[in-house]
């Protein structure tokens, strides 16, 4: 077994995640990545300005909502990320029984008869026939009562299949979304062409790839599913075994290792793959300051990367002023906090299409309080320093 060093075994990931060498496009980072966040809708955006330089909305919105090489599907742990069209079908495949599960909790939960459920659905498909629309005008347009669980209906076809998730009408930053019909805009994607457990090994394997070292406990975490299922996968691969000093273990690996993980400052955004991809969070910040970046759901918040490590955790506010509100852990080298405000400045710009009033705060909540939203900054907008 292959000893390394953890500095070494977060180059492999930071190499992987294009955090030390850049990736090529949004579709290529999504890939390597093995899907895009999405929960929040400006997570992909971020994360992609963090790995491609001179990233620019419009190449993202292009392959999403243009080409469609890119789409929205719930996939590991029930998260909505953003896949490359083929790495779709095998997410789907690999965690359907994860989907089914939910939806029959949900259904016995929101009062609908499968009856219902299937004619109200086949009512949507009908009205968005060459005609995208939002689940508010979709009410609308069938007089859908209001106690009526639309957005769960629309949810779970885009699960089976049947409707895809658009861009947004309004703002890059709604929540928002048109929906289409996934045989008008997806014709060639088959959510269900994949026998799920070969989908299971090839997205473990892919995982594995992008994110090792790791550990079994990480592979269930990052998969939703049960350590049985992922030690079953994890037996078909050809894996080695690393041991790095201080990691809880067994870990696997793919590949090299890079000699060591260099001094990259990057600003990642709330569920950022790479700060939500582990179980073990140690590998990533110091214990004391766990509770300031996860919640109790395992939640992140945005952070600030030094060399792989978590320094520190930043948020915009969208106030009468554009503001971007950050905290370091510990006071920084002058060079390390000049290169933070400078990527910060520069997430700031993206966010609000113009310069942010950069201010530093001095105390933070911790996440597991549970009422800041991932938001450990929330109300604490007083200025300890401000920074032009």
């Amino acid at each position: 077994m292959r000893k390394v060093s953890p500095s070494q075994a977060r180059a492999s990931s930071l190499l992987a995640h294009g955090l030390s060498s850049p990736l090529d496009s949004s579709v290529s980072a999504a890939e390597r990545l093995v899907g895009l966040h999405n929960t929040t809708q400006t997570t992909p955006y971020f994360s992609l300005r963090a790995r491609l330089p001179g990233f620019a909305r419009a190449e993202f919105d292009k392959a999403m909502w243009h080409n469609w090489e890119l789409a929205r599907f719930r996939g590991m742990r029930l998260t909505m990320f953003v896949f490359p069209t083929h790495l779709l079908e095998i997410a789907a495949a690999a965690t359907r029984h994860l989907t089914d599960i939910w939806a029959e909790r949900w259904l016995r939960n929101s009062s609908l008869s499968k009856a219902t459920f299937a004619r109200i659905a086949d009512e949507v498909e009908a009205a968005l026939t060459g005609n995208p629309m939002t689940v508010r005008d979709l009410r609308a347009a069938l007089d859908v009562e209001k106690t009526v669980d639309l957005p769960g209906i629309v949810g779970r076809m885009c699960d089976e299949g049947r409707l895809v998730g658009g861009a947004p009408p309004r703002s890059w930053r709604s929540s928002v979304r048109r929906y289409h019909r996934w045989s008008e805009v997806l014709p060639d994607v088959d959510p269900y062409r994949w026998d799920e457990e070969a989908a299971r090994e090839e997205l473990i394997r892919r995982y594995v790839d992008a994110y090792g070292p790791v550990t079994l406990d990480d592979v269930s975490w990052w998969t939703g599913m049960t350590k049985t299922r992922c030690r079953e996968a994890l037996g078909g691969l050809e894996l080695e075994g690393v041991d790095v000093d201080g990691w809880p273990g067994p870990l696997w690996q793919f590949g090299e290792i890079p000699a060591e993980a260099p001094d990259t400052i990057k600003a990642l955004p709330v569920l950022d793959p790479y700060v939500q991809g582990y179980r073990d969070r140690e590998r990533l910040i110091d214990p004391p300051h766990v509770e300031y970046v996860w919640d109790r759901g395992g939640n992140a918040t945005s952070t600030i990367l030094h060399g792989g490590r978590i320094v520190g955790v930043w948020q915009t506010v969208a106030t009468s002023e554009a503001q971007l509100l950050y905290h370091f852990f510990a006071n920084p080298p002058p060079s390390v906090r000049k290169t933070a405000l400078r990527e910060l400045e520069a997430a700031g710009r993206m966010y609000f299409d113009k310069p942010a009033d950069m201010v530093e705060v001095a105390d933070i909540n911790p996440l597991h309080r549970g009422t800041t939203a991932l938001h450990p900054l929330a109300d604490r907008s007083h200025r300890q320093r401000q920074n032009g």
